[in-house]
């Protein structure tokens, strides 16, 4: 149900260009402090540098990533209610038809008169692997919620849960290629760069070493953050 597409050149050319323009201006804004107006050429001719870098080096890994689409909402709406019409008990009982809903990008589950509300969430699990579920439970019945939830972590992990008062809500799992870490990498580092370098400058001025130190620093910290398994 759910569709994947190449990035292309073009949007891959596109998106290194920002994040040339953004690590460039980290760059510019980290030489300026630490040289003053003494260092704004070399800031700026590093700038321009930056951009055409990034346009050059990561255009062909974005270009081969791939862009995950969204399933579309009355497919999966029709998909789930066909893989879960084996429970229906009836008029005035659980129905496919009547408890399954679209919502936002995924769909709802009513788990009101149901009388096999696990086997129910079991299956639906089972179809839902690209898109939003949501649980909802049944106001004379405020014990089923606190039932399912364990039930849901064992199976899912609680990262992919979000939790209200009457409904739990489980979301697709986030997979990271290639191009996502180098975006992230090229969003977070050039500012924590910055800032390491900085705060090492700061403590003893005048020594050029420290700013290089410092910007290790951040991109070492920068690069644990993006590949953290516990994101």
């Amino acid at each position: 149900m759910g569709m994947e597409e190449k990035v292309g050149f073009r949007r891959a050319l596109s998106a290194s260009i920002v994040l040339g323009l953004y690590s460039g201006f980290m760059l510019f804004v980290a030489i300026a402090m630490a040289m003053g107006s003494e260092g704004l050429k070399l800031a700026a001719f590093l700038w321009g540098l930056t951009i055409v870098m990034c346009a050059f080096l990561l255009t062909p890994f974005l270009a081969v990533g791939r862009k995950r689409g969204v399933t579309e909402t009355d497919e999966f709406v029709k998909s789930l209610r066909s893989g879960l019409e084996s429970f229906n008990e009836g008029i005035g009982g659980w129905r496919a038809l009547s408890h399954i809903r679209g919502e936002g990008m995924g769909a709802s589950i009513s788990l009101s008169n149901a009388s096999n509300p696990l086997l129910i969430i079991e299956k639906a699990l089972q179809i839902s692997v690209e898109s939003k579920l949501t649980f909802r439970f049944p106001k004379d019945n405020p014990n089923l919620r606190d039932m399912i939830l364990p039930i849901l972590v064992e199976k899912v992990g609680t990262s992919r849960i979000q939790r209200r008062t009457k409904s739990l809500t489980v979301v697709p799992e986030v997979i990271i290629d290639r191009s996502v870490v180098i975006t992230r990498v090229m969003m977070l580092c050039p500012p924590l760069m910055v800032g390491g370098s900085v705060g090492f400058y700061s403590v003893s001025p005048g020594q050029p070493i420290l700013i290089i130190l410092g910007a290790v620093a951040g991109a070492i910290l920068g690069f644990m953050i993006v590949t953290n398994q516990g994101r």
